[in-house]
C-alpha cells in the first residue's frame, strides 16, 4: 500500500532538516492521507486521498445514514 494521493499523486518528500546550529539530519515529510469511501461510476470504492483534495471538493464523501440516527417527525 502506496502512500500516494489516488487523486493528485500527492507523495512523500525527502530532504534535510536544518538545525539554527546548521546540522543536516535527513527527513522524511509524509502527505497526509484518508482513507475516504465514495461512488464512482455506481459503485462505492475506498480511495486514499490528502486533506487539500478532501477540502478542495475533488471527491464527496458516501455517507451511510441509519434509520436510528434521522430525527422522526412528531404525529398528531
Amino acid at each position: 500500500m502506496s502512500r500516494t494521493c489516488d487523486i493528485c499523486g500527492k507523495h512523500p518528500m525527502h530532504g534535510n532538516r536544518v538545525s539554527k546550529s546548521y546540522n543536516h539530519t535527513r527527513h522524511t515529510w509524509k502527505p497526509n492521507l484518508l482513507k475516504i469511501k465514495t461512488e464512482i461510476g455506481g459503485t462505492t470504492t475506498t480511495l486514499r486521498i490528502c486533506t487539500q483534495c478532501l477540502r478542495s471538493d475533488f471527491v464527496t464523501k458516501k455517507v451511510n445514514v441509519h434509520p436510528a440516527n434521522v430525527p422522526v417527525a412528531k404525529q398528531n
